[in-house]
């Protein structure tokens, strides 16, 4: 900068005295020392020296003497590694880079009226408009520095801590710190020229009203953008689940911009949201349960296993107490929830420590085995799921023949086996199941007189009431 400050003021410094030995009768010697004169006099000269003075102080005295203060402090912290050093080594370049322009602007001052036939208001305007539009951008470079160096060192202290939440909006943070410098720089730069800074609003409100109009969708995108970087209701790397318009989306999240967020569903595919939708929509966020997952399962015992229910269930609540996997803060519920023709329900629901969904998935299979060896040790079996038919006798006779099957054992045709395939080619299959007591009564249909005949299953079974009986039959799985 010194450098050029000469170069500058030694150019400027013979082109006058050539112009001045040119429009006199003087020699160039007598030209230059009386250009040199009245340039020493002048307060352009001194004003440059000081500058001058400022950019060695800058350059090679400021860091040394604060150095040395910072040696008689009390503070244990090194000045290379203090809070002071980094924020000084932010000043330095842009106060060179203003104190450069301040020089440049002075020698301009100086030697531009004199050198072309410009008025010295008009060059004396332009001057302080770009001195003081120099300073607000030299400040703004400032202000930005310190900014993104402070963001960025709390955003790596939050990553080290592992809290990528925190992490995420103090990333935020800077870029929301970035528009507001922007923003305020543009407005001092506008006044610093010497516009009216509300005509040039008012000129900008008009254009934003009809860019508004024009892209209302665009503009409610990027303020929705900002508000999910502000409070993060989910970010990178998490699984959330949302419906918009009735649409099921559920994936992990790949990116969150200022316009569109991306997610990658489970069977790899891109959904590209705009953020508006997110201002609309309940978003759950399945990664934020803090390692708590809930298990919770209907176990279905058979009724003839009732009375064995109780100890099943003090088995399950043994395994449940003792099991570490479990936690016990949270409720641990294992009781009989409801008796029905069919099966016995019994009611399990309690929360595991996982630190994701495949480590849960692991523990609930674990556990669901165990309680299963809990339903066999104690001589009781799961229910199966049955399903009853009501059809007349002519329609079981058609449908038998139909599917092609034989009388079972005994020929009793209560229960029949067999298979065949339809016209699509699905196989057709009924089979023999453990027998059971049951009382199988026909039900006429239509009201064509009362007829009875031992009949269950799929492959043909009336309308039937299970009851307990001294007979023995099989029974057709349905």
């Amino acid at each position: 900068y010194v450098l050029i400050f000469a170069l500058l003021f030694l150019g400027g410094l013979i082109f006058a005295s050539m112009s001045l030995q040119l429009t006199s009768d003087m020699g160039f010697r007598d030209a230059l020392t009386k250009v040199v004169r009245r340039i020493f006099r002048s307060i352009a000269f001194r004003q440059l020296v000081v500058i001058t003075a400022c950019m060695f102080l800058v350059r090679f005295a400021l860091n040394n003497v604060l150095r040395f203060l910072a040696k008689w402090s009390s503070s244990p912290v090194q000045w290379d590694k203090s809070k002071m050093y980094y924020v000084m080594k932010e000043v330095y370049s842009p106060l060179e880079l203003l104190l450069f322009i301040a020089g440049c602007c002075t020698i301009a001052d100086s030697f531009v009226p004199q050198l072309i036939n410009v008025p010295k208001a008009t060059v004396t305007h332009v001057v302080r408009a770009v001195l003081s539009m120099s300073f607000v951008l030299g400040a703004a470079l400032v202000v930005y520095n310190l900014k993104s160096r402070f963001c960025k060192e709390q955003a790596w202290q939050c990553e080290m801590q592992g809290d990528v939440t925190s992490q995420r909006r103090w990333e935020a943070y800077d870029k929301l710190g970035t528009f507001a410098i922007y923003a305020v720089g543009t407005v001092l730069v506008i006044q610093a020229l010497g516009l009216e800074v509300r005509s040039v609003l008012a000129i900008g409100g008009i254009g934003g009203l009809a860019i508004g109009l024009a892209g209302r969708e665009i503009c409610e995108n990027l303020l929705n953008g900002f508000l999910l970087m502000m409070t993060m209701p989910f970010e990178v790397g998490e699984e959330i689940l949302f419906r918009p318009n009735g649409q099921v989306v559920e994936g992990i999240v790949v990116d969150v911009g200022w316009y569109r967020t991306l997610i990658r569903s489970f069977e790899r595919e891109m959904y590209v949201i705009p953020n508006a939708v997110f201002s609309k929509n309940t978003v759950l966020n399945v990664t934020r349960k803090n390692r708590e997952w809930r298990l919770y399962e209907m176990l279905c015992v058979r009724v003839q296993d009732v009375h064995k229910v109780n100890a099943i269930i003090q088995d399950i609540r043994r395994i449940v107490r003792n099991d570490s996997r479990i936690i016990n803060k949270l409720h641990r519920r294992v009781f009989l929830d409801k008796i029905s023709l069919d099966d016995v329900k019994i009611y399990i629901s309690f929360y595991c420590e996982a630190s994701n969904r495949d480590a849960f998935m692991a523990i609930k299979q674990d556990l669901l085995l165990a309680f299963v060896d809990c339903v066999e040790r104690n001589g009781a079996k799961l229910a199966q799921p049955r399903t009853v038919l009501e059809m007349d006798q002519e329609t079981m006779l058609q449908t038998r023949l139909g599917l092609g099957l034989l009388p079972g054992p005994g020929g009793s045709g209560v229960g029949f086996t067999g298979s065949r395939n339809n016209g699509s080619n699905i196989p057709i299959t009924v089979q023999v199941v453990d027998s059971v007591d049951v009382t199988a009564t026909a039900v006429p249909v239509g009201g064509n007189g009362s007829s009875s005949s031992s009949s269950n299953g799929s492959g043909g079974g009336s309308k039937s009431s299970s009851t307990k009986s001294s007979s023995n039959s099989s029974s057709g799985g349905g």
